[in-house]
C-alpha cells in the first residue's frame, strides 16, 4: 500500500519535473517571437517613410521599446511559482478526494487477492487431503483383498484336509464293515460247521452203539461222515 502511494508521488513529481522544464522552453520561444514582431515591426517603419524617421529619432522613449520588454528570468521564476502551486492544489485535491476511493479500491483488491490465494491455498491443501484419503483406502482396499485371497487359500486348504480326512475315514469305515462282514460270515460258518460236525458224531455214534461193527465197518462210516460233512458245508454257505 505503501509503496503504491510512493510509486503515485513519483508519478506527480514526474508530471511537475515535466511542466517545469517545459515552462522555461514556452517562455524563451515566446520572449524570441516577441523580439521577432519588433525587429519586424521597426523594419516596417523604417521602410514607410523617412519623413517619420526623424520624428521618431527625436522621440526618446521610442529608442527603449527593446528595453521595456518583460525579463524571461521574471517570467520563468512565475511559471515555477504558478506550476508549484497547481502541483500542491492537485495533491491536495488527489489526497482529498481521489485517494480515498483508490486505497479502498486498492485495499479491497488487495483483500480479493488475499482471498483468493487464501482459497486457492485451502483448495491445495483440501485437495492433498483427499488425495491422502484416497491413497489410504487404496492401501486398505490391497490389503483386504490379500487378506481375502489368503483367508479363501486357507478355507480351500482346509476344505481339501477335511474332505481328504472324510474319504479316508468313509474308507476305513467300509473296510472295516466288510471285514466285520467277513469274520461274521466266517464266524457263522465255523459255528455251523460245528454244529454239524457234533450232529454227524452223535448220529455216528448212535449207530455204533446199536451195532456190533468190523473196522472196516467203522472206516466205512467215518468215511460217509466225512462225505456228508463234506457235501453239507457248500450248500450252508
Amino acid at each position: 500500500m505503501k509503496n503504491r502511494f510512493c510509486a503515485l508521488q513519483g508519478l506527480l513529481m514526474v508530471a511537475v519535473v515535466l511542466l517545469l522544464t517545459s515552462g522555461p522552453v514556452h517562455a524563451e520561444e515566446s520572449a524570441h517571437d516577441s523580439q521577432a514582431e519588433t525587429v519586424t515591426q521597426e523594419a516596417d517603419d523604417h521602410a514607410s517613410g523617412d519623413a517619420h524617421a526623424d520624428a521618431h529619432a527625436h522621440d526618446p522613449g521610442h529608442g527603449n521599446a527593446g528595453a521595456s520588454l518583460e525579463d524571461p528570468g521574471e517570467l520563468r521564476a512565475d511559471l515555477a511559482i504558478y506550476t508549484f502551486v497547481v502541483f500542491l492544489l492537485l495533491l491536495a485535491l488527489l489526497g482529498k478526494l481521489a485517494w480515498p476511493s483508490i486505497a479502498a479500491a486498492l485495499v479491497e483488491r488487495e483483500k480479493r487477492i488475499e482471498g483468493n490465494i487464501a482459497a486457492a491455498e485451502a483448495m491445495q491443501a483440501e485437495a492433498k487431503n483427499m488425495l491422502a484419503q484416497h491413497e489410504a483406502k487404496l492401501a486398505t482396499a490391497a490389503d483386504e483383498v490379500r487378506e481375502l485371497l489368503e483367508e479363501a487359500r486357507r478355507d480351500a486348504e482346509h476344505t481339501k484336509t477335511q474332505i481328504i480326512a472324510e474319504a479316508k475315514q468313509l474308507a476305513g469305515q467300509e473296510r472295516d464293515r466288510a471285514v466285520r462282514d467277513v469274520d461274521l460270515a466266517a464266524e457263522r460258518a465255523m459255528h455251523k460247521l460245528v454244529e454239524t460236525s457234533a450232529n454227524m458224531a452223535v448220529d455216528l455214534a448212535g449207530q455204533v452203539v446199536k451195532q456190533n461193527i468190523t473196522p472196516d465197518q467203522q472206516a466205512a462210516l467215518v468215511r460217509e461222515a466225512l462225505s456228508k460233512l463234506a457235501s453239507s458245508s457248500p450248500s450252508e454257505n
